[in-house]
């Protein structure tokens, strides 16, 4: 019962503190890195997935929950900004709840492999947990508003070569992705590896500090 409980304390610990990093990262400046004059990404999805990671599928998709209402939240108080579409919750909260089950899921299937490394594993799911939130809200904005979203692309989908007029339901999703892949995908993408990659290598460095030490203080009361 006490393993139980400690588990559970640490989950709600998990959630708590990864929850408020999320709500500062959406409501300040600190969410979004501006790489010169190349693009600007963002890293506030970067917690919903060390929460999936470290604490499991439910803080993960609680802390998803709470970066999508900040979101929404954030749209709100700008009345809209440069991203109206976010002002819909189908768009702005329920692709955040979503996508820390492809993180969890796919770290889980990783560990399942033999001496499989924790730091890659967590890399490798914070890489596809990136892209798959990507592809979930550009979804949710194609289904819900797909003919403004090709209008106010159409100049970057014609500079890739295509015919917006011509394009299929199911090719003009894909190419309004590869846009955004482009343009900010990838290196978001690269964010998320990059600092969740430190993260775990932090916390696991520390935890065979921690191990190191409770043997030599096992070994001196024998």
């Amino acid at each position: 019962m006490r393993n139980v409980d400690q588990s559970r304390n640490y989950k709600i610990a998990v959630t708590g503190v990864l929850g408020a990093l999320s709500i500062v990262l959406a409501l300040t400046p600190i969410g979004y890195i501006q790489l010169g004059g190349l693009a600007t990404i963002t890293i506030m999805h970067i917690p919903a997935i060390l929460a999936a990671l470290f604490a499991g599928l439910v803080p993960g998709m609680s802390v998803g929950c709470i970066f999508g209402l900040t979101s929404l939240l954030r749209t709100i108080m700008m009345g809209g900004g440069a991203n109206p579409f976010f002002m819909n919750p189908l768009v702005s909260v329920l692709p955040r709840i979503i996508f820390p089950v492809a993180v969890w899921g796919v770290n889980r299937a990783l560990l399942l492999i033999p001496r499989f490394p924790k730091t890659l594993s967590g890399a490798l799911s914070a890489a596809l947990g990136t892209l798959i939130h990507t592809m979930l809200v550009m979804l949710s904005i194609y289904v819900l508003y797909g003919a403004r979203l090709i209008e106010g692309l159409a100049g970057n989908l014609e500079s890739l070569g295509l015919n917006v007029s011509a394009l299929s339901p199911i090719g003009g999703y894909f190419a309004i992705l590869a846009v955004m892949e482009i343009s900010n995908g990838l290196w978001e993408i690269l964010g998320a590896v990059l600092i969740v990659t430190a993260v775990l290598s932090s916390v696991h460095a520390a935890g065979g500090k921690k191990s190191k030490l409770r043997k030599l203080e096992e070994d001196g009361h024998e």
